[in-house]
C-alpha cells in the first residue's frame, strides 16, 4: 500500500539569522548576485529558501524580515524567471534603460534569460521565482527576450497576462498544499505562458519532425508510468515536458497514430500493469 503524497512539494534549503550564510545559499540556488545588508539591519536579518519541482520548472520561495536588501543580479542566460511578490514590494532596474519597475502584491516580474538587474527589496518580503528552461522558450524567438513587469492592474492590461499570473499563483499553491495536482497545474501554467507569448506577437513552434515528437511521448510516457503505474494522465504537464502546446501535441498525435494524447496513455498503462490500465488518483478533468 502506497503512502499518501505528501501535501507540499517545497523542501528547505537554508533558514538563517547569519546574512553570509542565506546569501551564500542564494547564489547557490539562483545563480551570479549581489546581496548588500546595512550593518545595523544584519543584527535583526532573517530569511529562508525552499524549493520544489515541477517537471522543468523550478519554484524558489523567498521570504526575509528584519532589513531591507540591495540586489544584484545577472540572471543565468540558460534560464528565464517569473517572480511573484506575495508580500513586500521590489524596485528594479535593468541597467540604465528605462524606469524603475516596482512589483508588489498582485504583479509580476519577467526576468529574461542574461538580464541585467539592480535594484531593492523591502525589509519584510515574500514571494516566489518560477525559473523557466531557456530552452524551452527557443519556439518564442526573441518574443519573450524582454524584461518587464505584467500588471494587472493597468487600464490596458491583456487576459492573457492576467491568466498567467493566476496560473503562476495557483501553481505555487498547489506546490504548497497539494502537491498531488502538482504535474496537472504546471500545465495549465505553461499553457499560459504560451498564451502570455502570442498576445505579445510570438507563435511559438516546436523544431521536431512529427515522429520525433511522438517517438518522445512515447518514451515520456513509457518512462512515467514505469516509474509509478498510478500517476494521473495530464495532458498539459506532458506538453510542458515536450516544450511544445498541448493543441500541437493533439494534431501530431492524431496525424502519426490516429490517437488522441489519453488514448495512447491508456494504452501504454495497458502494457505497464499486467491487470490493464491503472488511472490512480483521478485528476482534474482534461481533454486529451
Amino acid at each position: 500500500m502506497t503512502s499518501p503524497p505528501a501535501a507540499t512539494a517545497f523542501h528547505p534549503v537554508v533558514e538563517s539569522s547569519e546574512f553570509e550564510h542565506w546569501r551564500s545559499s542564494l547564489q547557490a540556488v539562483m545563480g551570479e548576485c549581489r546581496v548588500n545588508c546595512a550593518g545595523l539591519d544584519r543584527q535583526v536579518f532573517q530569511a529562508s529558501i525552499q524549493m520544489a519541482s515541477a517537471g522543468p520548472l523550478t519554484l524558489v520561495e523567498l521570504r526575509g524580515e528584519g532589513a531591507e536588501l540591495d540586489l544584484w543580479r545577472q540572471q543565468s542566460s540558460e534560464m528565464a524567471v517569473l517572480w511573484i511578490p506575495e508580500r513586500g514590494w521590489t524596485c528594479d532596474r535593468q541597467g540604465d534603460r528605462g524606469d524603475d519597475m516596482i512589483t508588489s502584491t498582485g504583479q509580476g516580474l519577467w526576468i529574461a534569460p542574461g538580464a541585467d538587474l539592480q535594484g531593492r527589496i523591502s525589509a519584510t518580503s515574500v514571494g516566489v521565482s518560477i525559473l523557466v528552461p531557456r530552452q524551452m522558450l527557443a519556439g518564442f524567438g526573441d518574443g519573450l527576450s524582454g524584461t518587464a513587469v505584467l500588471d494587472p492592474f493597468r487600464r490596458d492590461r491583456q487576459p492573457a497576462t492576467m491568466a498567467l499570473l493566476r496560473q503562476a499563483r495557483e501553481l505555487i499553491a498547489v506546490a504548497r498544499w497539494h502537491s498531488q495536482w502538482l504535474d496537472h497545474s504546471a500545465g495549465l501554467f505553461w499553457q499560459a505562458l504560451l498564451s502570455h507569448g502570442q498576445s505579445l506577437g510570438c507563435r511559438p513552434h516546436i523544431d521536431l519532425a512529427p515522429d520525433v515528437l511522438t517517438d518522445r511521448f512515447l518514451e515520456l510516457v513509457q518512462h512515467k508510468l514505469q516509474r509509478n503505474p498510478q500517476t494521473p494522465f495530464a495532458l498539459g504537464a506532458l506538453a510542458l515536458e515536450l516544450h511544445c502546446s498541448a493543441r500541437t501535441l493533439q494534431n501530431h498525435l492524431r496525424s502519426e497514430l490516429d490517437a488522441t494524447p489519453r488514448e495512447v496513455w491508456a494504452a501504454v498503462a495497458g502494457q505497464v500493469s499486467p491487470n490493464g490500465p491503472v488511472t490512480g488518483v483521478a485528476a482534474p478533468a482534461e481533454a486529451g
